[in-house]
């Protein structure tokens, strides 16, 4: 019984171990409404009547808020499952 949680451990590093760093493209076909951003002078992208800026780059995705404030997630893929990942290290579906 004891071995149990150690086979799940095990499990769930094996499936994160596969993971790679998802591509701008990748992200874009993921999330859904990205062709609706339109991009701002300070480089990140809008939706219209939306004060959160995003920037969608190789493996990552930060929000501007309006109060200048920014928060990013690391994006990580094997091709079908993808995951973000904050940065304390949780890791959360995409």
């Amino acid at each position: 019984m004891r071995t149990l949680p150690v086979l799940a451990g095990f499990f769930a590093f094996a499936e994160t171990a596969s993971m790679r760093t998802a591509s701008e493209s990748e992200i874009r076909q993921h999330l859904p409404g990205t062709s609706e951003l339109k991009e701002g002078k300070n480089g990140y992208e809008y939706r219209d009547g939306n004060k959160n800026g995003y920037k969608i780059t190789n493996g990552q995705v930060c929000v501007l808020f309006p109060s200048k404030k920014t928060d990013c997630v690391n994006v990580k893929t094997d091709g079908k499952t993808f995951q973000m990942i904050d940065k304390k290290g949780g890791r959360t579906r995409f």
